[in-house]
This record gives C-alpha cells, sequence and structure tokens, in this order.
C-alpha cells in the first residue's frame, strides 16, 4: 500500500501524458487519412489538459488558502500560483488552444535539430582534430562516429521538416511527436518500479617512478 501512496502521483501525471499522446496520433492519423475531422481528437487534448490545470490549480489555491487562515497571515504571494494555473486551465477548456501550442512547437522542432545537429558536428570535428593532434585517434574515434551519426540524423530530420510543403508531412510529425510523448509516460512509469543505476567516476592517478633516477640514488 505504501507503495501506491508513493508512486499514485507519479502513475497519474504518467497517464495524462499517455492520454495526451495518444490524442496526438489520433489527430495525426486522421490527418494523414484525410478521412474524417480531427478537430474531436484536437479539442480533446486542450480539454485534458485543462481540466488537469484545473484541478492542480484549484488543490493549490485551497491549500494557499487554508494555511493562510490558520496561520493568521496573508496568503495571497503563496495563492497566486495557484490561480495562475487555474486561469490557465480554464481558458484552455474554454478557447482550447492546447494544438496550437503543440503546433507551435512543432514549427519550432525542425530548426532546433538543425542548429543543434550543426553544433554537434562542429564539436565532434574539433575534438576529434585534437584527438590528431595528441595522436589519440583510436580512442576518439568511436565517440567521433556516434557523434557524426547523431548530428547527421538531427540535420536530416530538421531539414526534411522544414517548408510550406516539407518532405515529412505535418500529420507524421504529429504522430512521431505522440509517440514520443507515450514513450515519455511509459518511461515514467518504468522508473517508479526500476531504479537507475548510479553512476560513478572513479579517477585513478597513477604515478611512475623514473627508474634511471632510482639506479642512481641506490649508487
Amino acid at each position: 500500500m505504501q507503495f501506491v501512496k508513493e508512486r499514485l502521483g507519479k502513475w497519474i501525471t504518467a497517464a495524462i501524458i499517455l492520454v495526451v499522446g495518444i490524442l496526438c496520433i489520433v489527430a495525426g492519423a486522421i490527418m494523414a487519412g484525410e478521412q474524417g475531422d480531427p478537430t474531436d481528437a484536437v479539442n480533446a487534448i486542450s480539454v485534458v489538459l485543462g481540466i488537469v490545470l484545473i484541478i492542480v490549480g484549484a488543490l493549490s489555491l485551497v491549500l494557499a488558502i487554508v494555511a493562510g487562515v490558520l496561520a493568521k497571515k496573508g496568503f495571497a504571494s503563496v495563492a497566486i500560483p495557484g490561480a495562475v494555473l487555474l486561469a490557465l486551465g480554464i481558458s484552455m477548456v474554454v478557447a482550447k488552444y492546447a494544438y496550437g501550442l503543440i503546433n507551435l512547437l512543432l514549427i519550432v522542432i525542425p530548426y532546433l535539430l538543425l542548429c543543434i545537429g550543426a553544433v554537434i558536428l562542429a564539436d565532434a570535428i574539433f575534438t576529434f582534430v585534437l584527438a590528431i593532434k595528441a595522436k589519440a585517434v583510436k580512442s576518439a574515434l568511436v565517440a567521433f562516429i556516434v557523434a557524426v551519426v547523431i548530428a547527421a540524423v538531427a540535420i536530416t530530420l530538421g531539414a526534411l521538416c522544414i517548408g510550406d510543403d516539407p518532405v515529412i508531412k505535418y500529420s507524421a510529425q504529429l504522430i512521431v511527436f505522440g509517440i514520443m510523448v507515450c514513450l515519455v509516460a511509459c518511461l515514467q512509469v518504468l522508473l517508479t518500479f526500476v531504479k537507475l543505476p548510479d553512476t560513478v567516476v572513479a579517477v585513478v592517478t597513477v604515478e611512475k617512478k623514473d627508474e634511471a633516477k632510482e639506479e642512481k640514488e641506490d649508487k
């Protein structure tokens, strides 16, 4: 029972994220098939996120007010964040603009991929040149290849998603975004059962004695 109590909040959050991801996939699939109207799935995203914000904001607001009354102190500074969340939730349910935020994100992501990929590629080349000068090509080769592959994939995906008529259509981008959101939700649930191993980095310095110097000292 204690196990469930400690992880219930994360499970609920993951379930909400999963629902949003599934709705994105459904909307993208409807757009790709050009059959039916994706409006219901699109509006459902706003409704789900809006209801969540309303619940969280209302609870936060009530708790802040109760705490302030019990402590006989002003509660405005503590209650404002809850009020903001409540306002965002109500506006999202009424105006249904969550899909617009996702759309904006999908517009920005290709340019992020291009810029980040270019930076990774430039850094990989620079690091590899330093490795060549230091005559440590073998130790740096694997990292260089991995970095180049990641950079190439990021730049390619970014380039294919840019333009008025991109190679990777908007519907496909929305489906991929939904899949990534679903994976994030699944990963969040998985991490409540499996603990990631702690990474310990140990730096060991080995001092080598100068044998020639030792011989001189012995003489």
